[in-house]
C-alpha cells in the first residue's frame, strides 16, 4: 500500500499582490467539480483587469467554470497579463485540468521569468500529473528565485521523492520545514521518507508531531497505525487505524490494515467487516489486485 503524499501547491492573485498563501492538496483529494453550464455574462467595457478582479470573485464563489471563463475573457483582452494566466492556471489546476493547467502557468513564466510562485505550482501541476522529471527543473528555478518560498521546497522535496532521490528530498522538505514550522503535511512527509530509510523511532516521533499540529490528519493516523503493526502494538495500532477511518470514510488501505489488526487480535468478525469495507473502496477505485486480496482475506477468516 503506498501512501499518500501531497503533491499540489495553489495560490491565488488578488489585487495587486501576489499572493505567497499556498494550500497543499493531498494526492488523492478529489479535483473541485466544474459546475453544469452556466451563462456567465462578460460586460463589454470592462478591461482586462476588471476582469481579472471578476474572476478572482467567481474563484471565491466556488464557480470554477465562470473564472476560467471569464479568465480567458481577459486574456482576449490583453494576451500579455501574466495574473490572468497564472490564476487560469490555477482555476484549471483545481478543476483537475492539469494540461490546460501546466499551459497556463507556462505562459506565465515567459511572460514573467522571475514569478517563482508560478514555476512552483507549474511545477506541481507537472508533479501532479505524473512528471517529476519535467516538474524538477521548474521546481529548483522557483526556490533560486525566491529561496524563501517554503512551498516549492515542499514540492522540490515530493518531486524528488518520486525519482528515489531520498537525500534530496529530505533536505528539500527540511528547508520547507525551516521556512514553515507549522506545516503538518510536511512533517509527515518528512516521516515518510525517514521510515523508507528504516529509522522507526525518528519516523513516528514525526507522525505524532503532525497529528499534534492536525489531529484529523487521517494519513499520519494510518502510518502511525501501520508502524505500530510491524512493532507490535496492536491495540495501538488498531486505535490508530480507527482514527485513520474516522477522518477518511472511504480510507480503503487502512480499512484492509485495519482488518489485519483485528485478525490478529483474535477479533474475526470485526476483521471480516472491515475487509468488506476495504474490498467495496477498493472496487470503486477499480483497485483489482487489492480488491482480490481482501476477497482473500474474508474466505479465510470465513473458513477458520
Amino acid at each position: 500500500m503506498k501512501p499518500v503524499l501531497a503533491a499540489l501547491a495553489l495560490g491565488l492573485f488578488v489585487g495587486n499582490v501576489w499572493s505567497d498563501l499556498a494550500i497543499a492538496q493531498n494526492r488523492n483529494q478529489p479535483a473541485q467539480k466544474i459546475k453544469p453550464q452556466q451563462q456567465v455574462i462578460i460586460p463589454p467595457n470592462e478591461t482586462a483587469d476588471q476582469l481579472l478582479e471578476r474572476g478572482n470573485a467567481y474563484v471565491r464563489l466556488g464557480n470554477l467554470e465562470g473564472a476560467i471563463v471569464v479568465f480567458r475573457a481577459a486574456i482576449r483582452k490583453n494576451p500579455e497579463l501574466t495574473a490572468a494566466y497564472y490564476n487560469l492556471g490555477l482555476a484549471y489546476a483545481q478543476a483537475g485540468k492539469l494540461k490546460e493547467a501546466i499551459y497556463s502557468f507556462q505562459r506565465a513564466t515567459r511572460l514573467d521569468p522571475k514569478f517563482a510562485i508560478a514555476f512552483s505550482n507549474l511545477g506541481a501541476a507537472q508533479l501532479q500529473s505524473g512528471d517529476a522529471t519535467q516538474a524538477i527543473p521548474n521546481l529548483r528555478r522557483a526556490v533560486s528565485l525566491d529561496p524563501k518560498l517554503a512551498v516549492a521546497y515542499y514540492n522540490l522535496g515530493l518531486a524528488l521523492k518520486e525519482k528515489k532521490d531520498l537525500n534530496g528530498a529530505i533536505a528539500a522538505l527540511n528547508q520547507a520545514l525551516q521556512l514553515n514550522p507549522q506545516s503538518s503535511e510536511t512533517i509527515y512527509n518528512l516521516g515518510l521518507l525517514i521510515q523508507t530509510q528504516g529509522n522507526i523511532p525518528k519516523a513516528t516521533a514525526y507522525y505524532n508531531k503532525a497529528l499534534q499540529l492536525n489531529p484529523e490528519y487521517a494519513e499520519a493516523h494510518y502510518n502511525l497505525g501501520a508502524v505500530f503493526l510491524i512493532q507490535g502494538e496492536t491495540e495501538k495500532a488498531i486505535a490508530q487505524l480507527r482514527n485513520a477511518v474516522k477522518f477518511r470514510q472511504e480510507y480503503a488501505e487502512a480499512l484492509y490494515t485495519l482488518g489485519v489488526a483485528q485478525s490478529r487480535m483474535g477479533q474475526k468478525q470485526e476483521a471480516i467487516q472491515s475487509f468488506i469495507q476495504a474490498q467495496a473502496y477498493f472496487n470503486q477505485q477499480k483497485n483489482t489486485q487489492w480488491a482480490q486480496q481482501s476477497d482473500r482475506q474474508i474466505k479465510k477468516l470465513r473458513n477458520s
